[in-house]
């Protein structure tokens, strides 16, 4: 049989989803960094102020007018494609499905927040973390900042470089959603979680042995820790070559803004998260990983949180005169956090590598 007269089953072509434009992933940035800071002005508001037992906070306002802003973007990124003819569920731009997904669920949880808050009270410390309608607004957030990475990532090969920037902006706010819902584990908004005190004695806090509830608590802290700050550096590693300024920023500014967060309460930590940043960004330079060099995006991956978290200790036992920990512990517990990179960097770049083989 003639091959070009072969009947065919395939049915009438699926429209390809449009992209969007660079200055379009701009806007959903400038968007999403309004969401976020208001994000942080809340977080600041629970951290540090007492009693807030009202949902009509000015912080309140600044967090749902920056859902207001990207719930409109988004809807209009929508519209514009349905009004030049393509159908409501093919003009969601590609990448921007998720978002979709997030405005609707940042909004109900929204309502139920208010809700929740009107019958229980304004939740504090770590019952915050649990509370059904605050899992709904951080999962939808980060469904919102995740778009221009999502939208990166479905882009033609040939068109990917241009996305590079609002890639790892998104990213990197994602992770700033992560470790802020998480932030009762975050290793940089408190030194307190590596160190068991005794009784003050003389207006000073005598810091004892770890326990092994301190340690583990203080091991399963900094593995969290460390995905929310390593995870979007290897995401966006695995497809571009990284200037080593990047893993830089991306360890340091979410730690600051942490500390920030809480009032400075150890505002020294700063500085040592400068000091782990720039020893990241020193390691990045020497290995210059890149995608097509899996091996040295590994070695990187691994290196990367014993040079940040060890100046942390370094900080936090000069601030207390030693640490709780034995040497076995939190020298196990900056292995632990290699080998957790490494693991995901290994995931990473082999579904990279195979995706390319396909």
């Amino acid at each position: 049989m003639d091959r070009a007269a072969a009947p065919t089953l395939a049915g009438p072509p699926v429209p390809a989803r449009r992209s969007t434009t660079a200055f379009e992933d701009a806007l959903s940035l400038v968007a999403g960094l309004w969401l976020l800071t208001g994000t942080y002005i809340d977080g600041w508001a629970h951290n540090n102020l007492a009693h807030l037992e009202t949902f009509f906070t000015p912080w309140h306002a600044v967090l749902y007018s920056g859902f207001a802003a990207n719930a409109v973007w988004i809807g209009f990124l929508v519209w514009r494609r349905h009004r030049r003819g393509t159908p409501w569920m093919d003009a969601v731009p590609a990448g921007y499905g998720g978002a979709v997904v997030g405005v609707v669920l940042f909004l109900v949880s929204g309502v139920a927040d208010f809700a929740w808050h009107t019958v229980f009270g304004i939740e504090q410390d770590i019952k915050a973390l649990f509370s059904p309608s605050h899992l709904g607004l951080a999962t939808g957030g980060f469904l919102i900042l995740g778009a221009p990475f999502a939208a990166a990532s479905a882009a033609p090969p040939g068109r990917t470089r241009a996305r590079l920037a609002p890639a790892l902006l998104s990213a990197a706010l994602c992770g700033m959603v992560a470790i802020f819902i998480l932030q009762e584990f975050a290793v940089f908004a408190r030194h307190g979680l590596i160190q068991t005190y005794g009784q003050p004695l003389g207006g000073t806090r005598p810091v004892m042995p770890g326990t092994s509830a301190s340690t583990i608590v203080a091991l399963g802290s900094f593995l969290v820790s460390t995905a929310a700050l390593f995870v979007p550096i290897l995401l966006t590693a695995s497809r571009w070559r990284l200037p080593a300024a990047v893993p830089a920023l991306l360890t340091f500014v979410p730690s600051a803004a942490l500390q920030a967060m809480v009032g400075f309460r150890d505002g020294w930590l700063v500085l040592a998260a400068a000091a782990g940043a720039a020893l990241v960004g020193l390691a990045w330079l020497a290995l210059r990983p890149r995608p097509v060099r899996p091996l040295r995006l590994r070695a990187a991956a691994a290196l990367a949180p014993p040079l940040f978290w060890g100046p942390y200790f370094v900080a936090v036992a000069w601030a207390d005169g030693r640490l709780s920990f034995s040497p076995e512990i939190w020298g196990g517990i900056l292995v632990w956090t290699a080998l957790e990179t490494l693991a995901i960097a290994v995931l990473v770049s082999g579904t990279r590598r195979a995706a390319g083989a396909g």
